[in-house]
């Protein structure tokens, strides 16, 4: 590039002084000094930083996943339902974690990973809860019987009522 480029790059008006010797140093050099008065211009090419291998998060590996729905959850147990091909399987497992992942009401559906984690000292395997649907997503909705199915509900319940007693 030319200082005659410059100068025509610098020409903005009486408000800014102009330098009256340009001097462009190269990005090996880092700056040029001379007699006289002069404008320097420094620059460094532009580099990308590079992540330390400390920096990185390990990326977990999904093994794998599951789908199911909270059954009922009683003080440090919780009882859970896992679908796969179809087939409903019933499942015993520790509550805290369906809560911290926010995995409360019954019926609430959730995915379950089971992840790998690579680190320095070795491998470490473990699950991933995440919740399908929100709480607030839930709502109770009652049915509307004519008088015909309300005579069969009774009818029911009142043969239900007298197995029990």
């Amino acid at each position: 590039m030319s200082t005659a480029n410059l100068e025509g790059f610098l020409d903005r008006g009486e408000d800014v002084g102009r330098p009256t010797d340009i001097a462009v140093a190269s990005f090996t050099a880092g700056r040029r000094q001379t007699e006289g008065t002069q404008a320097v211009i420094r620059y460094a090419p532009a580099t990308r930083k590079e992540r330390k291998s400390e920096e990185r998060k390990p990326q977990p590996r999904v093994l794998r996943r599951l789908e199911g729905f909270l059954m009922e959850m009683e003080k440090d147990e919780a009882r859970v339902a896992f679908v796969e091909d179809g087939r409903v399987t019933p499942y015993d497992m520790p509550a805290d974690q369906l809560r911290r992942s926010g995995i409360v009401v019954k019926n609430q559906p959730f995915q379950m990973d089971e992840i790998e984690l690579k680190l320095e000292g070795g491998l470490v395997v473990g699950y991933r809860f995440e919740p399908l649907a929100k709480p607030s997503d839930a709502y109770i909705e009652p049915l509307n019987f004519d008088a015909e199915r309300k005579r069969k509900r009774d009818l029911i319940l009142k043969e239900f009522s007298k197995a029990k007693a």
